[in-house]
């Protein structure tokens, strides 16, 4: 019998019920792909991540895999952030004074988390690659059409549609109000034609108009490629999009970067992600994307064994 334990955790979310819903194994080591798989498509969450030892063997290293309820990705930021919390919370990381550092093992490659105590609690960030810029989409009509708003919403903006990857390639799509960010209803099969462009399917909506007064940009994903409506915080869109409004000027080119970004609200699961960024000659460098995390539940699942198993 395999009695396989898991977390449930609400990332980048202050309060319970806010934020991405990850579903975190804490000890993956020996499953299959295929049961990882199963396994994420019958709970259903937007991410379903499983820890498993590092090759390194080294202190605070580990490596994870990370699936949606329709693919394996290589990376995705709010996993590696709940999977840092899932551990902390577990005892099971080497606690560092105020600052603790923990590597993770991913396919697109090593990425550390930076634990550290803000306002009393601890604050996740995720330190990003450098930013790739992969180039433009510029069929902006079709992006519009997908995103079911007028194309001026976006041509507005005088903003490209642009592709950065920071880890994960991201589509980012500059919109010019708040009102109309919030009135975007997908079309399936526009998002699907943009796909087929690109090989991959996500669109990251911002807007600078926001709803909280201490916010910077207002932001939405939709990725239904990967099995994914709509996701309620996307920490690796936000390293790309840092990066985005650095290369464009929309923010102040100060040695230091720091700025708000909220997302899911349109969702009911308000999320509040906090990047940081340094800024060397006109681009962005050491980009980390942070905020909160709570473990909200845990549980076991009970399995007579791994069918998958070869």
């Amino acid at each position: 019998m395999l009695q396989l334990e898991y977390l449930q955790l609400d990332v980048f979310s202050e309060l319970p019920f806010g934020g991405s819903r990850l579903t975190l194994f804490p000890q993956g080591e020996g499953l299959s792909r295929g049961l990882m798989q199963a396994i994420a498509g019958e709970v259903g969450c937007g991410e379903t991540a499983f820890v498993l030892p590092s090759t390194q063997r080294r202190q605070n290293w580990s490596a994870l895999r990370i699936f949606t309820p329709r693919a394996e990705i290589p990376f995705a930021g709010h996993s590696v952030l709940g999977a840092a919390c899932a551990l902390d919370h577990l005892g099971l990381l080497a606690r560092s004074g105020d600052r603790t550092l923990c590597e993770w093992e991913l396919e697109a490659g090593y990425f550390p988390v930076v634990i550290r105590n803000e306002g009393g609690r601890p604050l996740y960030s995720l330190v990003h690659n450098p930013p790739v810029f992969l180039g433009r989409y510029y069929h902006r009509d079709r992006v519009a059409r997908a995103l079911g708003l007028p194309v001026e919403e976006l041509a507005i903006t005088g903003l490209p549609c642009e592709v950065i990857s920071t880890g994960l390639p991201i589509h980012i799509v500059p919109v010019g109000s708040l009102a109309a960010v919030q009135s975007i209803v997908p079309r399936a099969a526009e998002t699907e034609a943009i796909a087929a462009d690109l090989g991959f399917g996500d669109l990251f909506v911002f807007t600078c108009e926001t709803v909280a007064e201490d916010a910077d940009v207002h932001c939405r994903m939709f990725a239904p490629h990967f099995g994914i409506p709509e996701d309620p915080a996307s920490g690796s869109a936000m390293g790309a999009l840092a990066a985005y409004l650095i290369k464009h000027r929309l923010v102040a080119m100060e040695p230091h970067l720091r700025l708000v970004g909220e997302q899911g609200l349109e969702m009911g699961r308000p999320s509040r992600l906090i990047v940081e960024a340094e800024i060397e000659n006109g681009q962005a460098s050491l980009i980390q994307v942070g905020g909160r995390c709570l473990v909200v539940g845990e549980g076991r699942l009970t399995l007579a064994g791994d069918p998958f198993a070869s």
